[in-house]
């Protein structure tokens, strides 16, 4: 039974993903090529990157994306979240993770799974959706959609949202 508000949920962020924005990143300029830290500050398990949050006295910054299908979410990804302005300040201050929900490439189920709880604890209704949340998991900072944004405002927009 628990089945099926997972389900409801996955369909309902499928139909109201990107919403209105998508056509508005069908044409975005090329893809800037991402900083080689990338790679390796990204993660995907939420529990672990709280864990280390709290150790160093970072916050986590939570990317729920449709990484495959949702032009927003690839652009944020592609013009933001992996390049240098964004990781010079993510490295020092925050722990990244990404919670997919993509369509054309599979998941592990226990992943899967993970990633509906989490969008539905969350209550995330559209893609993309970040969010900060503190070692406890508290949301802090909350934004949805990508307003088109280079990775020097975006983050520079992140930090006075933070105090930082």
């Amino acid at each position: 039974m628990k089945l099926l508000p997972l389900t409801c949920l996955t369909a309902m962020l499928g139909l109201i993903a990107c919403g209105p924005q998508q056509n508005a990143y069908q044409n975005a300029a090329e893809a800037l090529s991402p900083d080689p830290r990338a790679k390796e500050l990204w993660g995907n398990n939420l529990a672990a990157a709280k864990a280390e949050a709290a150790k160093n006295n970072k916050l986590v910054f939570v990317d729920f994306t449709g990484s495959d299908w949702c032009p927003p979410c690839m652009a944020l990804h592609d013009q933001v979240l992996t390049q240098k302005a964004f990781l010079d300040f993510a490295e020092k201050n925050l722990e990244l993770v990404v919670i997919d929900f993509p369509k054309n490439k599979p998941l592990d189920e226990k992943v899967e799974l993970a990633n509906r709880a989490l969008a539905e604890q969350y209550k995330i209704g559209s893609f993309p959706t970040v969010l900060v949340l503190d070692g406890d998991g508290a949301v802090v900072h909350r934004e949805e959609g990508f307003g088109n944004k280079n990775a020097q405002t975006y983050t520079t927009d992140l930090k006075q949202a933070l105090g930082k």
